[in-house]
């Protein structure tokens, strides 16, 4: 029987004990030790809460004393950079956190980096592993709804209004690049899986909340290479009927034999040509937002182990960064931006990525 994977951690904000649940619930690999870079009492509590023997502020140290066998990067954008080239001169695989970085450039430099090397670099896209996005897929895939011609992805969490906005997450307030860099970016992933790449987008941007310095309200219309379309809806200012649902916010797919609806608690239903309306019935795994964290992270172990694709290598989330930034280019211009479909310098053509 092989021995369950050493991880080590680094990150202690909001979305840690999300991410130590999920790898509580993952076969095949364990934290053992948790990195923090402020306080260290923070820290000692959430690996405390999370059972992780080991924590602390020296990320040198931890490599040192709990000999991981990866990094799972769960720190804002502006330090993956360094992180990433740490463990990738130690030869450690790593998970990291989306965006990959804060430019292009950057993740782009990241990703060659890591091919060189020969050394596993997966962004942790957890979006797209969520139930209902995954049975959607499949009902695409098996023809249920015809040709998809039509996509309208509604995000609404209601948590961006007020003096105070964002209690969990209060840095958003003053990031300059808001909605679409922090999620909009899960969109543009969510939406290369369900439809392939993208080829064309028009955006426009807002900021209707005077606390928020970036945009808060988007609507981006993203043409896919299959000659669909998706518009993806996003506005953190409204109110919203269920504050940060389950789904976080809503999902129709035209298709030309079938409609797929998505409610913001995930329940599906399908509306027919013949005038049917029929609920889909599917599993939602426990865990936050119907266990995605678990399976992204359960892909990259199995990914590691050589038994799955690693869905999402750095060098495949560069073509949804520059998406991203194709957005906000539109915005700016005012005009349709063609999406540039050359490969990153040094890395394969990436289709899904097998890790050494």
């Amino acid at each position: 029987m092989e021995r369950p994977l050493r991880g080590l951690m680094v990150g202690a904000g909001y979305f840690a004990p999300i991410q130590l649940a999920a790898w509580r619930a993952v076969s095949g690999a364990e934290i053992h030790g948790l990195v923090g870079h402020r306080d260290p009492r923070r820290v000692a509590a959430v690996a405390r809460e999370a059972g992780v023997s080991w924590s602390g502020v020296d990320l040198k140290a931890a490599i040192a004393e709990v000999r991981p066998d990866f990094l799972d990067i769960c720190t804002p954008p502006a330090t993956h950079a360094e992180l990433i080239r740490l463990a990738v001169d130690r030869g450690l695989p790593v998970l990291c956190q989306k965006p990959l970085a804060p430019t292009v450039a950057d993740a782009a430099e990241l990703a060659d980096l890591a091919h060189r090397r020969g050394v596993p670099l997966v962004v942790n896209e957890n979006w797209r592993w969520q139930p209902w996005y995954r049975e959607a897929k499949r009902l695409i895939d098996d023809g249920v709804l015809g040709r998809p011609f039509h996509t309208t992805m509604r995000m609404r969490p209601g948590d961006g209004w007020g003096e105070r906005p964002y209690p969990d997450q209060p840095y958003f307030a003053t990031m300059p690049r808001l909605v679409l860099f922090e999620t909009g970016v899960h969109y543009v992933d969510t939406t290369r899986y369900l439809f392939g790449e993208i080829d064309e987008v028009r955006c426009t941007t807002a900021t209707v909340n005077p606390a928020v310095t970036g945009e808060d309200l988007v609507i981006a219309v993203l043409h896919t290479s299959g000659g669909g379309i998706v518009v993806y809806d996003a506005d953190r200012s409204a109110v919203a009927r269920t504050v940060r649902s389950l789904a976080y916010g809503t999902m129709s797919v035209e298709g030309t034999d079938a409609t797929l609806e998505v409610a913001d608690d995930g329940t599906m239903t399908v509306l027919r040509r013949d005038g049917r309306t029929v609920r889909h019935d599917y599993r939602i795994p426990d865990g936050w937002k119907g266990g995605c964290a678990t399976a992204a992270q359960q892909n990259f172990v199995d990914a590691l182990r050589g038994r799955a694709e690693a869905e999402t290598p750095a060098a495949d989330y560069v073509r949804t960064m520059r998406v991203v930034e194709a957005c906000y280019q539109s915005a700016a211009s005012g005009q349709a931006v063609r999406i540039r479909s050359e490969r990153v310098t040094g890395v394969p053509e990436p289709a899904g990525e097998r890790l050494p």
